[in-house]
């Protein structure tokens, strides 16, 4: 996986990197593809915080952002949106695949 850390007015901590990283490479096995994802991260005011995630995978793209007085949970949010939309385009794909062999009675 490839990852595009941006960040504006803060600085990432190590855990935060790992964090994602962990996370992001959850989806990626989920999606069984290479993933380059754009993660910005930035203050929007005194205590304010928005992550933003942006990556094209399985024929779509994926895109979610949050902001909060936290950014670890910003980001975690941000993750479980698009946690669900990979849910959602994993099972799309899935039931427009049709039955395969073993599944047909005979």
């Amino acid at each position: 996986m490839n990852i595009d850390l941006v960040t504006r007015d803060l600085e990432a901590t190590d855990m935060l990197r790992d964090r994602l990283t962990q996370k992001l490479g959850k989806l990626q096995t989920r999606l069984d593809e290479k993933l380059h994802v754009r993660v910005r991260l930035s203050s929007e005011g005194q205590e304010m915080y928005g992550c933003a995630i942006r990556f094209n995978a399985a024929q779509r793209e994926f895109t979610a952002s949050t902001e909060g007085p936290d950014l670890v949970r910003a980001a975690d949010e941000t993750i479980s949106k698009l946690e669900r939309q990979v849910q959602r385009a994993v099972k799309k794909a899935g039931a427009a695949r049709g039955a395969t062999i073993r599944e047909i009675d005979v």
